[in-house]
């Protein structure tokens, strides 16, 4: 089964480096996973395809606006800013897949 990795940003470019970085770590590690990155006007439509959503830390402030807009259906977690200036895709990846596990672990 395919897991959504959707990552949210101010306009969808400062995430695109760390999507491909995401990408090139899942493909070394046979996951399959989809992972691209929107921004943040788009989150609310695209996460219906999602099985979570990361946002940008310039974003972290809206973590909870985004929750209740999108609703319960999939987590939504901000990046931690380390994680993200050091484009530290096996960390992001990590995450979202541990997310994605525990939602799916309480279903």
């Amino acid at each position: 089964m395919t897991t959504n990795i959707l990552l949210c940003c101010n306009e969808g470019m400062s995430t695109s480096f760390l999507v491909n970085k995401m990408i090139t770590v899942a493909e070394n590690n046979k996951l399959d996973v989809k992972i691209w990155a929107v921004a943040e006007p788009r989150v609310d439509t695209e996460s219906d395809n999602a099985d979570v959503v990361l946002l940008g830390p310039q974003l972290a402030f809206l973590e909870d606006k985004i929750t209740e807009r999108i609703g319960e259906k999939v987590p939504v977690k901000a990046i931690s800013a380390e994680d993200f200036g050091r484009v530290n895709a096996p960390a992001v990846l990590k995450q979202a897949l541990n997310l994605v596990r525990e939602r799916r672990a309480q279903q």
